[in-house]
């Protein structure tokens, strides 16, 4: 990853970090306003774009924090090994 491309990264990282808790205090004073229809869209979207920030910001920081993942197994054609330890059932041998 270029150094341009990671401080980009970052940029959206702390942005959607900073959403995330500005939509919390969103939500927390929504919660604690009097009932209405007002209050009900300002909690569903307050609490809608809570989750949608933190999750996004969780997948970056799983990228950029996280151990390497491990390669995905190729899987090529042909035949493959049908023996799994000599446990098949219905086989005669």
């Amino acid at each position: 990853m270029s150094i341009n491309a990671l401080r980009r990264v970052q940029r959206w990282f702390w942005a959607l970090t900073t959403t995330a808790v500005l939509a919390a205090g969103v939500l927390y004073q929504g919660l604690r306003s009097a009932p209405g229809p007002g209050t009900g869209l300002l909690v569903l979207a307050s609490a809608l774009l809570l989750a949608a920030s933190a999750v996004q910001a969780a997948r970056i920081l799983t990228v950029l924090a996280g151990p390497p993942r491990l390669p995905k197994r190729r899987r090529t054609p042909g035949p493959q090994p049908t023996d799994r330890g000599g446990h098949e059932h219905g086989r005669e041998r």
